[in-house]
């Protein structure tokens, strides 16, 4: 795709939130916590959770797939604060209201973020943390989306040199956060640069379906065949300890890590697969996560039978999708793959997919109001935040609590 630069305020002004976001968190916590999560290695298995009180959603055909082609005209912004705003994806914010050095540098380095020139991102968002000491929370967010376009690129030295997060133990003592981007950096530093040839034809593989519904394709580690989930919510690709041991894949350190999923933590382990197939394209030196094979599985349904158990070979995550030009389609039961038109033109409106750490697309309501949904293909429903409820003004009735699976476990 085309690249395109936004400039302050050239951005369409975005008034959506984010899946992520929990309505009950304050603005500028929102956006450190929740929208920019690239560092931790999240993973949604059914969905994340949603508003806190039940709710079931009602909406009319009113919000459709901003396409470029929209009838609505994008209202204006309704953002009140600088941090609101980008939380929103909202970078025009800072040409139309006061704000402050630091303010303006971050929103030009989200701009870059959403062009997808991840590494003019990465050096513009370095230097707004190391020239705006005084405002930690600019610097704080700078990080976090730092990383996540330095994870994006591999560039696992670079990251592996930065300071460690750290977090506070049970006892009040500073620990190393083990779910962090730094400490997978430390792991990964040493993996050679990854390789990826394509073949001349696109590769179309059968279209499997999990119990919940997940897209599954047939892939080839180091020459064995598995079923792996095509799942953008993953941040990295992960495959069953299990899997591990038969593909002679090794964890790269003694240590063990940690992955935050929607459910809460679990344990996994660093390491590189040599030779993974997705039909005929061959991809070399893919890092990994290796996780416990009792934990890679899901309940379907509501959770409650123990019989109804679906295992998991693995997970390819955002980390190979975003390399590749894939279509998941559904009727046919196919999925096609191959590599990624570099002079594909943009649409009309402009970019309508972003990547801020996790894939965000953005549809629009009849009214013109910019939604913004994480794009999660391992969950098994849609779901939203009471933001959306807020901006579209659905009608909504009293529903029920729903379970929802994930590796760590299950929760309401």
């Amino acid at each position: 795709m085309n690249r395109r630069v936004p400039q302050h305020g050239s951005e369409t002004p975005y008034s959506g939130d984010t899946t992520t976001t929990n309505p009950r968190q304050p603005v500028k916590n929102r956006l450190v916590g929740s929208l920019f999560r690239g560092p931790a290695f999240g993973i949604a298995i059914f969905a994340a959770c949603g508003p806190v009180k039940p709710t079931l959603v009602y909406v009319p055909p009113t919000v459709a797939i901003d396409s470029g082609h929209s009838p609505a005209r994008l209202a204006a912004s309704r953002s009140r604060t600088f941090w609101e705003a980008m939380a929103s994806l909202d970078t025009g914010f800072v040409s139309r209201h006061q704000s402050s050095d630091a303010e303006h540098a971050f929103a030009h380095a989200l701009g870059l973020v959403m062009s997808g020139d991840v590494n003019e991102a990465a050096l513009a968002l370095d230097s707004v943390r190391t020239a705006f000491p005084n405002d930690t929370l600019v610097r704080r967010a700078s990080r976090l989306l730092m990383t996540a376009m330095l994870q994006y690129q591999d560039k696992w030295k670079i990251l592996a040199e930065l300071n460690p997060v750290v977090s506070r133990g049970k006892g009040g003592n500073d620990d190393v956060d083990k779910a962090e981007v730094e400490s997978w950096a430390s792991a990964f530093k040493t993996v050679e640069a990854r390789e990826m040839t394509f073949p001349q034809a696109p590769v179309v593989l059968p279209l499997v379906t999990s119990a919940s519904g997940t897209p599954m394709i047939a892939v080839k580690i180091n020459g064995k065949e598995y079923l792996l989930w095509l799942d953008t919510g993953s941040s990295m690709s992960i495959i069953a300890s299990d899997v591990a041991q038969d593909a002679g894949v090794v964890p790269l350190v003694k240590d063990t890590l940690e992955v935050a999923t929607a459910t809460g933590r679990v344990p996994a382990r660093p390491a590189a697969i040599t030779r993974l197939q997705l039909g005929g394209i061959d991809i070399r030196n893919s890092t990994a996560m290796i996780v416990a094979s009792e934990l890679m599985q899901v309940r379907p349904g509501q959770g409650t039978d123990p019989n109804l158990v679906a295992k998991i070979d693995g997970v390819i995550g955002f980390d190979i999708i975003s390399r590749l030009d894939v279509r998941i389609d559904y009727q046919n039961h196919q999925v096609i793959l191959q590599r990624p038109r570099r002079d594909a033109k943009l649409p009309r409106g402009g970019r309508n997919l972003f990547w801020v750490g996790t894939p965000i697309v953005r549809t629009v309501s009849s009214k013109g109001i910019p939604l913004h949904f994480n794009l999660d293909t391992g969950a098994q429903e849609t779901y939203s935040t009471d933001a959306l409820l807020e901006k579209t003004k659905a009608k909504t009735f009293i529903g029920e609590r729903r379970l929802i699976g994930g590796f760590a476990g299950i929760t309401v």
